[in-house]
């Protein structure tokens, strides 16, 4: 991807002119002599870092993948909303981005740049950090602007879309580039998400090439597995839960958890039925289980009459979600919501089930059977309810079965994907498990859970000859058009 000081979602440029009256040179007596003209390095990294919670907790996600479901306003739940906006990526994270691998790139500049860490490490950690948001975008729309995106500087004021298939390759390429050019020396600044521990970075960086092996594993499989395996190779995170990645909110209102600003105006998102049916004692084929999932209290609070987990019925009409009383479901756990809560972004049992998976298909040695198991405990224990984990996994529909290993894995690595919906939600399309239902009263044409988002109207509007070339390409611009991962 070409790299340089640009501005893409440029809405218009405004030029002032002033008529020439020989009013002279004010020189420097309007610059504040206390503040920087150039961008700190540092300051654009922690501003890049800050929106990784709300990307994570995003809440159509976790519509979509059927964790929560409104009690009031559903129109969210039932798919009524085609069109979503990806400008404040790219014209504010991932230019902030690209300016930190400008500054520490070019001559005239990588010098005092380097006062805020290597030239080396700042560009590679701008890149992983790029790769991820990118990652995210074309996950949710497909073919997007990536090789032509960041460049207007260069002339480029209309961005053509890359294939999703290409936008991947340059991803994949890019994170293996940056992981390999991390050393421990002057560490980066301006690092709230590891502290500037430069090992972090590198295991970030093949955990997300891990996870992206896995999204190719219908369209592309010997390029998935060869990529899986170089990416377990080169070191994801720990096992234990030692190195989950997560952004940490914090007790002030600048900096809190989305979810506890979202139920300071109103108490609205309750966990839907569709998990909550799943976590509980249920009777499958004639066989009673043993246990409810130890995560449940976790993940839920008690409905404030009778004190039991009741899930909200997923994706009802406004009039029939209205129709039930708050007092009778169960709401987004308290802690969950808490000011300064986490918002996972990879987990240990994350990847174990994702290594489950690769063992089950061949492409890693291993045993499938055993990473599942260790998946489960590893997410009860990110919980706090390892304890439970015996009981648990004495559940007919937990037990492993080879004859269905991935439903349950895919199923199970659901359950602990709790909160981060559109990873969630990708899964689900790749491999469609768990089995989801649409939603009951959908307000979109094809009444099913969507597949992908529509592009910003700015696309239409201002980038019109390349919005036309991406839709021949790739199809309608709507819910249903699948992205090139997804060949269900």
């Amino acid at each position: 991807m070409k790299k340089s000081i640009s501005k893409y979602i440029l809405i218009g440029m405004v030029t002032l002119g002033v008529a020439s009256c020989d009013i002279g040179d004010f020189g420097d007596t309007n610059v504040n002599p206390n503040q920087t003209t150039q961008a700190i390095p540092s300051s654009l990294l922690t501003n890049s870092l800050t929106s990784l919670g709300g990307t994570v907790s995003a809440t159509q996600g976790q519509l979509y993948s059927q964790y929560l479901a409104n009690s009031q306003y559903t129109s969210a739940d039932n798919y009524q909303t085609i069109i979503f906006d990806y400008g404040g990526y790219y014209s504010g994270i991932l230019m902030d981005l690209e300016h930190i691998i400008t500054m520490n790139t070019d001559e005239e500049t990588k010098v005092e740049a380097s006062l805020y860490g290597s030239n080396a490490n700042q560009i590679a950690v701008a890149q992983i950090l790029q790769s991820y948001y990118f990652s995210f975008i074309t996950d949710r729309w497909g073919d997007i602007p990536y090789s032509q995106a960041l460049n207007i500087g260069e002339g480029v004021r209309q961005p053509a879309f890359d294939p999703q298939s290409e936008v991947y390759a340059g991803i994949l390429a890019t994170l293996k580039t940056a992981q390999a050019n991390i050393s421990s020396t002057a560490p980066v600044q301006g690092d709230i998400l590891f502290g500037g521990n430069m090992d972090m970075w590198k295991k970030f960086a093949n955990t997300l090439r891990m996870k992206m092996a896995l999204r190719m594993s219908e369209v592309d499989p010997t390029t998935a597995a060869a990529e899986f395996t170089s990416a377990v190779n080169d070191g994801v995170i720990a096992l234990d839960n030692s190195e989950n990645i997560y952004y940490q909110n914090l007790p002030e209102a600048a900096f809190q958890s989305p979810w506890f600003a979202r139920f300071l105006t109103r108490r609205d998102y309750t966990v839907a039925n569709t998990i909550v049916d799943r976590m509980q004692t249920t009777e499958n084929g004639g066989v009673l289980d043993v246990a409810m999932d130890p995560r449940l209290p976790e993940y839920a609070d008690p409905t404030d009459i009778g004190g039991m987990y009741v899930g909200m019925p997923y994706g009802l009409s406004e009039a029939k979600a209205g129709a039930i009383s708050n007092s009778d479901v169960s709401f987004l756990n308290e802690n969950l919501r808490a000011q300064d809560a986490r918002d996972y972004i990879f987990t240990s049992a994350q990847v174990l089930f994702s290594m489950a998976e690769a063992a089950e298909r061949g492409w890693i040695s291993g045993d499938a059977e055993a990473l599942y198991y260790q998946g489960i405990e590893a997410s009860l224990d990110q919980y706090g309810v390892a304890d439970g984990y015996d009981t648990y996994i004495t559940n007919s529909w937990v037990q492993f079965d080879s004859s269905m290993a991935m439903e349950q894995i895919l199923t199970q690595k659901w359950i602990a994907l709790y909160l981060n919906g559109y990873e969630a939600w990708a899964e689900w399309r790749r491999t469609g498990y768990p089995h989801l239902d649409p939603a009951e009263d959908a307000l979109n044409d094809s009444k099913e859970i969507p597949v992908r988002q529509a592009y910003p109207l700015f696309e239409l509007n201002l980038n019109s000859d390349n919005y036309e070339a991406v839709v021949a390409r790739q199809g309608a611009d709507g819910l249903d058009t699948p992205v090139w991962w997804d060949v269900d």
